[in-house]
C-alpha cells in the first residue's frame, strides 16, 4: 500500500525592485501548509518573462535551498527530549507544472514533508524543556494558579498580534474561575494541566500524583470541553514517577528553557530584557499572569515577531512539520 505524505504549497507574491538599471520582479510571500499552519518565507529572486526552461532551472535552484534532511527526535543528556523535525523535498516537476498552470508569473512550490525515523513518542516518558533548534518558533507558556485580573489584557495583547500561547491551568483555580478558563479557550489558546493544588509533585507518591493530574483534567474539561495533553509540574518540581504517571495518561511533561522569574514581580523592563536577550529557536518561555508580565508582554510579543519568530503553542512547537526556511 502506498502511503501519501503531506504536501505543502508556497505561494510567493510579487514586488518590484530596481537593480543595476534593470527591472526585476521579486517574489515574496507566505507559506501555506496542508493544514491550518501559515509561515512567512524569504524573498526569492525570479525574473519575469523567462522561458519554460529557465523557469525549470530556477525551480531547481530553489529546491537546493529548501531541501532539508529529516532530524530524529533524541534524548539529550542536558535538555532531555528534543523533538524531531521533518525533512523537506521540493517536487520540481510538480512545482513547475503548478506554476505553469497558474500562468508562470509566480512560483508555487510543492514540497514533500519527509518524517524522521525517530519520533518524540518513541522516546517514552521523558520531560521536554525545549523544541528543535531548527524551528524559528517560540512558545509562550503562561502558568495560571492565582488571580484573574491581568488575564484579559494579556489575551488582548496576544490577539492584537494574532499569536497563540499555552496556558497551563491549576485545577483549583479552574474550579473557581471556569468562565475565565472558557475565555482563554475561546480565544484559541492551548490549555495545559498545572496540577490541582500547586503541590511539590516530586515529594508525592504515584497515587497522589495521578489524582492531581486526573482531577485537573476533569475540571478543565468540564469548564471548557478540552482535555489537556500537556502537563507542567508546579515550580518545575518532578520525579521520574511524575513524568511516567503523566505519560500513562497520554500527556507529555513540559518544563521551560527560558524563565522570566516574573513571580518575583520585577519591573516589566527586566522581564523584557530576560526574554529578548535569551530567546532562540525552540525556546519555551515561562510566564505567569502578573502585572509586570502583562506590561512586558506588550513589548515582548511584537519584538519577537519583528525578529522573525513564530509565536506558537507548545504543541505546535513540538510538531515535526518543518517550515520552509527563510533568510
Amino acid at each position: 500500500m502506498t502511503v501519501k505524505r503531506p504536501y505543502l504549497i508556497v505561494t510567493l507574491t510579487k514586488r518590484r525592485l530596481l537593480l543595476c538599471a534593470a527591472a526585476f520582479l521579486f517574489l515574496a510571500g507566505g507559506l501555506v501548509l496542508s493544514g491550518s499552519h501559515e509561515q512567512q518565507v524569504a524573498v526569492v529572486n525570479v525574473m519575469t518573462g523567462v522561458s519554460h526552461d529557465s523557469l525549470k532551472q530556477r525551480i531547481e535552484l530553489l529546491a537546493k535551498e529548501y531541501d532539508k534532511q529529516p532530524i530524529d527526535a533524541k534524548n539529550d543528556p542536558v535538555w532531555r527530549a528534543i523533538p524531531g523535525l521533518n525533512g523537506l523535498k521540493v517536487d520540481v516537476d510538480a512545482t513547475y507544472e503548478k506554476t505553469k498552470k497558474a500562468g508562470g508569473d509566480r512560483i508555487q512550490v510543492v514540497a514533500e514533508q519527509i518524517p524522521p525515523k525517530v519520533h518524540l513518542k518513541d522516546l517514552g516518558a521523558v520531560p521536554i524543556y525545549k523544541a528543535n533548534a531548527q524551528k524559528k518558533q517560540i512558545a509562550l507558556m503562561i502558568n495560571v494558579a492565582w488571580g484573574t485580573e491581568y488575564i484579559p489584557e494579556m489575551l488582548a495583547t496576544l490577539a492584537e498580534h494574532q499569536v497563540k500561547a499555552t496556558f497551563f491551568l491549576d485545577g483549583s483555580w479552574t474550579k473557581k474561575n471556569p468562565d475565565v478558563a472558557k475565555q482563554i479557550a475561546a480565544a484559541g489558546h492551548e490549555l495545559g494541566n498545572h496540577a490541582y493544588s500547586h503541590p511539590d509533585m516530586s515529594r508525592m507518591g504515584v497515587s497522589d500524583q495521578l489524582r492531581q493530574i486526573t482531577r485537573t483534567n476533569e475540571v478543565i474539561e468540564a469548564a471548557t470541553g478540552i482535555r489537556p495533553k500537556l502537563f507542567a509540574p508546579p515550580s518545575g518540581a518532578y520525579a521520574d514517577s511524575t513524568v511516567s504517571t503523566a505519560y500513562k495518561q497520554g500527556m507529555y511533561t513540559i518544563l521551560w528553557s527560558l524563565d522570566t522569574v516574573d513571580w518575583k514581580k520585577p519591573p516589566a523592563a527586566t522581564i523584557v530584557n530576560r526574554v529578548l536577550s535569551r530567546a532562540e529557536n525552540g525556546s519555551m518561555v515561562l510566564m505567569h499572569p502578573t502585572e509586570p508580565t502583562r506590561n512586558a508582554l506588550r513589548t515582548i510579543v511584537p519584538s519577537l515577531v519583528k525578529k522573525g519568530y513564530g509565536l506558537v503553542t507548545v504543541s505546535e512547537l513540538l510538531d515535526e512539520t518543518r517550515p520552509v526556511p527563510s533568510s
